[in-house]
């Protein structure tokens, strides 16, 4: 008799395939059902690798025994069945040996020294409702419609931000990933979430077909996929009907309850909206982004005066502007602050509950140290978008400027949780972190905020600035070597400071100084009057000479909360009795006792 005759005879073909249906469909009612329980991750790996470990053990015993009208009875002699359950105890055994002993622990991998790199890879710990909503593949063979399927995407994330009990990782975040390919278990690490929604767009003419699908960000198993086929007749109101149908089909598969209602607002003019969004992106980016989005968001006004969200963006942009445009150009950007309050106004006139416009306000307020104003708007933000990291960010820096230090690190940290990757919100973290005199932590987040950003010279310099004060000067150099093109355009654009030296040049004196004390008289000669009068500046030591720094700063007010933050930093905690420091409080809007008036 033949071997493949035997095993016919034994149902051991017959056995193996019952067992692949039965095993593959136990595998994907666990996918779905241990979360909605709660079971932790490695509840499901073990239920896989048990699944896995019975299919060679069901050969096994279909060849071994044979089911009898009287019951099991055994199709080989008594040794040969002690060696058959030999084996399969020696499988077992090393199964789940390999499972708890030749894998990288979580512990293990949690306790790995964080850099620059892996700090931006290692967010707070994975919700078991988190989710990120990656940017749709625009499939059509028109490039140009891209704005379309980043629409897509957006409707889809204020979709789910709507959703009870949903951890909704922000727009900024996901964007950065797009068009990287990356893994889905990676981007679950990355992202600090549990699921994952990938989709895809291709519109044709009138046609447009979309497709979504939810997957398991551990172990890459699919849970849910569907496609859309929709007539293309009104743009919007298709892409909020598949957005809320999508947002109400992940309600089982995630174990949810509720009511996803879809709240967006948008412009009904296309074009205008496809400039809101680059607008937006541009914003977020930070740098020169910001002048750039100013100008789409005029562009996008222009189009439709009545949308809310571009007159929002565009409070907040000019709010930030002083920030990112070269020394010279700061009062000149300080003084767009009543036109930044005028939009924002518009804003909430054209939609009340709009928490982007009372986010924008309160960066106005606050730039403006009109704190009791600031505070009502942020609250506000914060009660109609809990969620929204922008808002978190916001607040972190008035809490900063009025002296709540603790409370700010952690509104910081929640901006960061929620949008993990933007190198704005990491930088504003590591600000808390410094203001509490924990150097060596705010410089393992401003490096995360580098290596996603290193154009970003707000970061970059606030890097710098944390490597001077811990004195890690060889760390200090070493990012002026790799920030010399970026620093030298930015010299270019500064009037007051030769381009050929440009801000490099004071950088590395002060490095020369901190290593050797004699350089001074050196440097003294190499540099003009006012580089070395910074230089002077930022080394001293001296109460006296921080007061004037800072009393200068209050006096240009070009910087907004900065000033007033560092007042209140650790540098100045005893020194609050000072008559310098109550004055100073007192022209930064707050009574002697640190209060606001």
């Amino acid at each position: 008799m033949t071997l493949f005759n035997e095993l016919t005879r034994r149902k051991v073909f017959k056995v193996g395939a019952a067992y692949l249906v039965v095993a593959w469909l136990a595998v994907q009612a666990a996918s779905i059902a241990f979360p909605a329980f709660d079971a932790p991750g490695w509840a499901l790996r073990i239920f896989i690798l048990v699944a896995l470990l019975g299919f060679p053990i069901s050969l096994v015993f279909a060849w071994a025994f044979d089911m009898t009208p009287d019951g099991l009875k055994p199709e080989t002699g008594p040794r040969s069945s002690k060696i058959i359950f030999a084996i399969v105890a020696v499988l077992v055994v090393l199964a789940f040996t390999w499972y708890f002993k030749g894998q990288p622990s979580y512990r293990e991998s949690a306790q790995a020294p964080v850099n620059a790199q892996n700090a931006v890879s290692a967010p707070a710990a994975i919700g078991k409702n988190s989710i990120a909503v990656m940017p749709f593949v625009n499939m059509s063979s028109d490039k140009e419609q891209e704005y379309f399927s980043d629409g897509m995407t957006e409707e889809i994330l204020n979709a789910l931000a709507n959703v009870p009990n949903l951890a909704v990782t922000a727009r900024t975040s996901v964007f950065s990933l797009k068009g990287q390919n990356k893994d889905v278990r990676e981007i679950g690490k990355l992202l600090g979430v549990a699921y994952v929604l990938e989709g895809s767009v291709r519109k044709a003419g009138d046609e447009v077909r979309i497709t979504a699908q939810l997957i398991r960000a551990d172990n890459g198993f699919h849970l849910w996929s569907e496609t859309f086929d929709r007539k293309l007749e009104n743009v919007f109101d298709m892409q909020a009907e598949i957005a809320g149908a999508i947002a109400k089909a992940l309600e089982l598969p995630l174990g949810l309850g509720g009511d996803a209602a879809l709240v967006s607002e948008r412009s009904a003019d296309q074009q205008a909206y496809a400039m809101y969004l680059q607008a937006r992106a541009a914003y977020r980016a930070r740098g020169d982004g910001v002048k750039k989005s100013i100008v789409l968001y005029r562009e996008a006004l222009k189009r439709d005066p009545k949308f809310a969200p571009a007159w929002a963006g565009l409070a907040s942009s000019l709010a930030v502007l002083p920030w990112y445009v070269p020394e010279d150009e700061k009062a000149v950007a300080a003084a767009a602050m009543p036109e930044a309050e005028a939009a924002g106004k518009q804003a909430l006139a054209l939609s009340p509950n709009l928490a982007q416009g009372h986010n924008a306000l309160a960066m106005v307020y606050s730039f403006q140290w009109q704190w009791a104003l600031a505070e009502q708007h942020s609250k506000q933000a914060l009660a109609l978008a809990p969620d929204d990291p922008d808002v978190h960010y916001q607040y972190a820096d008035w809490l900063d400027a009025v002296g709540r230090h603790d409370e700010a690190l952690a509104y910081a940290s929640k901006a960061v949780a929620l949008d993990p990757l933007v190198p704005i919100f990491l930088n504003g973290k590591a600000n808390s972190l410094q203001r509490q005199g924990r150097h060596d932590e705010a410089i393992e987040v401003r490096q995360a905020a580098y290596a996603l950003a290193p154009e970003l010279q707000n970061a970059t310099n606030n890097l710098f600035a944390n490597y001077i004060r811990a004195r890690r000067l060889d760390e200090a150099e070493k990012l002026l070597d790799d920030t010399l093109p970026t620093d030298l355009a930015r010299a270019k654009l500064d009037s007051k400071w030769d381009p050929k030296a440009g801000v490099q040049q004071g950088k590395r004196a002060m490095i020369r100084v901190l290593r050797d004390s004699s350089q001074m008289e050196v440097v003294r000669k190499e540099l003009d009057a006012e580089k070395f009068a910074w230089l002077q500046t930022v080394l001293s030591d001296d109460i006296n000479v921080r007061f004037k720094k800072v009393e200068a700063d209050l006096e240009k007010h070009v910087s907004g909360v900065d000033p007033v933050s560092t007042l209140r930093s650790y540098g100045f905690a005893e020194y609050r009795k000072d008559p310098r420091y109550i004055k100073l409080l007192n022209k930064a809007g707050f009574d002697d006792e640190g209060n606001i008036r």
